[in-house]
């Protein structure tokens, strides 16, 4: 039986020995082919966390920074509702008007009464002289000669020469003439200053909440960005390589005095940098609006290609290339850059900037510069006007028909515009804050500064 079996073995050697090499061949293959699509499955499935992770952590980003440009929207608001306070100047014109009402309406015997008496006494009891009234026409300036009688002849010349006295610089009724004048003079000023500072300050409340916007989301993106690195560094050698193939940095950039006076930094734009742009605005508006009047009635196609005519003076030079706001966002040069520091910090913060402070600085500025940044810039202040011209649109649609258009008197829309800055800088349930964030091109600038990891 052994030696059968022997026998067996050596005439089918060959054949047993590559049919056990085939089986084996196939075992292998199959632990091999097991064990890589296990392998590729954890591969995978690393990966579908490493970018639930980072999206994640870019969604809490995005929600960070909502939180913090809400929480600083306040102070361009007080600054914005204090400087260009439509409100109180249109309390002034009212009250005025109120008085001038009340004033004109009072009796003529009453002591209220817009009327100025000059009464020149006889000089002998027996005179024939009348007195004369005299009433004065607060508004238009002018005197009216009500009464005069004369009975004796030697009374013309008193007559004569009475008007020759009542023309004196120092007459009561010339000194309410002239007053009435200035009073005139000053309800026109008025009303200018309630036409220029209606437009500047909703105007400006839409720029400065974009720019308040884009500097906030830029830098805590970037301060994001580093945060996802460095938690990444923390893990080993194998976890780094299934998540993400970068070259760790050497050192800590992220420590929390770096950290801190990097973000001073906003103190520049909500302190210095706004009033650059509440200038070109100030400029744009007063331009094109001194020769407009308060009477001249707007189509709602006029009143959005005069936002449209505001926004190109402000955005643009005078040879038309985009305007660089760079130095309203962040110091250009490294004096400017002490002050933020001294003065943001409160002097806790020391005044210098080292080599980590330097490239976040610098990675901002590259930012903050180029096209990519004025194409964001137009997009985000062009979906927030939009909103704004919907929310004007309402006062140029005819009560009785909705699809017909009428068209408005400037100075009927002032109240309107003035009341838009309060929604525009509202910190409650703020359509325009939303609708500035929920911008895609800035979605997609705050994408590519997250996932930015070649320079790292």
């Amino acid at each position: 039986m052994i030696s059968a079996t022997t026998k067996y073995l050596k005439k089918h050697k060959r054949g047993i020995l590559i049919t056990l090499g085939i089986s084996g061949g196939i075992y292998f293959l199959g632990k091999y082919a097991k064990w890589k699509i296990i392998e590729f499955q954890e591969k995978a499935e690393q990966e579908r966390i490493a970018k639930d992770n980072i999206r994640r952590r870019f969604q809490q980003r995005q929600a960070d920074c909502a939180f913090t440009i809400v929480a600083h929207l306040p102070s361009i608001a007080e600054v914005l509702l204090n400087r260009f306070d439509v409100e109180s100047i249109i309390a002034d014109l009212q009250k005025a008007k109120n008085s001038q009402h009340s004033t004109t309406s009072t009796p003529n015997n009453s002591p209220g009464a817009s009327i100025v008496l000059v009464n020149e006494p006889i000089t002998t009891p027996s005179s024939s002289m009348i007195f004369v009234d005299k009433p004065v026409d607060i508004d238009n300036g002018k005197v009216i000669e009500t009464n005069t009688e004369i009975n004796n002849g030697n009374n013309g010349e008193r007559s004569e020469n009475r008007r020759s006295d009542s023309s004196g610089g120092n007459h009561p009724i010339h000194m309410s003439a002239n007053q009435s004048s200035a009073d005139k003079k000053s309800k026109i000023e008025l009303w200018n200053e309630v036409k220029y500072k209606s437009f500047i300050r909703s105007i400006a409340a839409i720029y400065l909440e974009t720019f308040l916007t884009l500097i906030i989301t830029i830098q805590l993106n970037i301060l994001g960005r580093y945060n996802y690195l460095y938690s990444i560094t923390s893990l080993t050698e194998r976890d780094r390589e299934q998540v993400i193939q970068i070259n760790p940095p050497t050192g800590s950039v992220l420590n929390p005095d770096i950290e801190k006076k990097y973000l001073t930094f906003i103190w520049w734009f909500l302190n210095v940098g706004y009033e650059e742009v509440i200038e070109r605005i100030r400029i744009a508006v007063e331009t094109l609006l001194s020769t407009v009047s308060l009477k001249h009635e707007f189509s709602y196609k006029d009143f959005v290609w005069l936002l449209s005519e505001i926004r190109s003076r402000v955005e643009r030079t005078e040879d038309g290339r985009p305007y660089e706001f760079l130095n309203v966002l962040i110091p250009k040069d490294e004096a400017d850059e002490l002050e933020v520091l001294d003065q943001g910090g409160g002097g806790e913060l020391d005044n210098n900037v080292d080599s980590k402070l330097r490239r976040l600085l610098d990675e901002t500025k590259d930012f903050l510069h180029g096209q990519d940044f004025t194409a964001v810039l137009s997009s985000c202040v062009s979906s927030a006007f939009s909103l704004m011209q919907q929310d004007l649109h309402a006062h140029f649609v005819c009560q009785d028909s909705e699809l017909t258009e009428k068209n408005v008197a400037l100075v009927k829309l002032l109240p309107v515009l003035a009341q838009e800055a309060h929604i525009i800088l509202s910190n409650v349930h703020n359509k325009f804050l939303d609708n500035i964030k929920d911008c895609k091109e800035l979605q997609a600038l705050c994408a590519v500064i997250y996932s930015s990891f070649d320079d790292i």
